[in-house]
């Protein structure tokens, strides 16, 4: 972080369970303000990494007119890793088993109360929610078209086809990320919707009930890409398309086209890392023909301290 000292400001906002410290990065002068947290699951790094490239892009380019542009229109603040101990260990949950996602209501973490002081204190106008997304999902369910970035604009209801001004607003944001970025996609993958299923505990869903408008941001997958280099480019250039809507239309109802975010298609959990056919296994002297699939998962090694690759198998 220290790199980028001279064109930003660095502020401890406190400590996790384990007392490691949280920090907050503000960047711009701008009178619409952007929140946006990465790493509320610690073993989800893609989008602290895409952060870090934008911020990367601002300091090489700060003189360009496009990153001046932004830095009058908007102010950054962004939580680079609200999960330090549950990164430090490249797991999911906090220290304390929990998984800060589904703490929004009870804020039983020092690490969601931090998040929602936050919100509290600087009021801002959107927030971007930076997460992974496991190689399992597809966009669609006829053809291998597995889904390189997946959004979300949260719900706020159990009944269908309810929308607060806050959801038709990151509905809205979502809808021009998405077309600007269908423009540069690969010819494998595309881009994929979330499923609008309710999760009141999630965090996403809490805030964008409490009317600040939530967008979610899925890192997922492109076919050999496992250091997610290509899928990071993505998820840099949806940010800065996304901040860059936003900065262009202060005073513009960005929840203009909001009904055209339901032309993404949803994305489908039917993907497997590897498929082996008609694999001939042998019971009770009788021999039996079989598919099998595998799913990786990764971990982290304590002794190696390096992440490690599983696979599971499914018949």
């Amino acid at each position: 972080m220290n790199k980028y000292k001279d064109i930003c400001s660095i502020i401890p906002i406190g400590f996790s369970i384990e007392k490691r410290t949280i920090f907050k990065i503000k960047w711009g002068i701008g009178k619409m303000k952007i929140l946006i947290w990465s790493q509320m699951h610690g073993n989800e790094t893609t989008g602290t990494k895409s952060m870090f490239e934008l911020f990367h892009f601002f300091l090489m380019r700060k003189n360009c007119d496009l990153v001046q542009f932004l830095k009058k229109s908007l102010t950054l603040l962004f939580i680079p890793m609200l999960n330090p101990d549950g990164a430090e260990i490249f797991q999911r949950r906090n220290a304390i088993n929990i998984d800060l996602n589904r703490d929004a209501i009870r804020l039983q973490s020092p690490e969601m109360q931090i998040l929602f002081q936050e919100i509290e204190k600087n009021n801002p106008n959107i927030l971007f929610n930076l997460h992974d997304q496991r190689s399992i999902y597809n966009v669609g369910h006829k053809n291998f078209n597995p889904a390189i970035l997946s959004f979300l604009s949260p719900s706020i209801s159990m009944e269908k086809n309810t929308y607060s001004i806050s959801r038709k607003k990151s509905m809205g944001i979502i809808n021009f990320i998405a077309n600007k970025i269908y423009k540069i996609l690969p010819d494998i993958g595309s881009i994929g919707r979330f499923s609008d299923e309710l999760y009141p505990t999630a965090t996403g869903d809490r805030l964008q009930k409490l009317g600040y408008p939530c967008i979610l941001i899925e890192s997922g997958n492109y076919p050999k890409d496992f250091q997610k280099k290509i899928i990071r480019k993505y998820t840099v250039l949806s940010i800065l398309s996304g901040i860059y809507f936003i900065s262009s239309s202060i005073g513009v109802d960005l929840e203009k086209n909001y009904k055209s975010y339901f032309d993404i298609t949803e994305n489908k959990n039917i993907l497997l890392d590897k498929i082996y056919r008609k694999v001939q296994i042998r019971k009770n002297q009788n021999n039996f023909f079989v598919d099998i699939g595998l799913m990786n998962f990764e971990k982290w090694d304590l002794m190696k301290k390096n992440r490690i690759n599983l696979l599971y198998l499914l018949f």
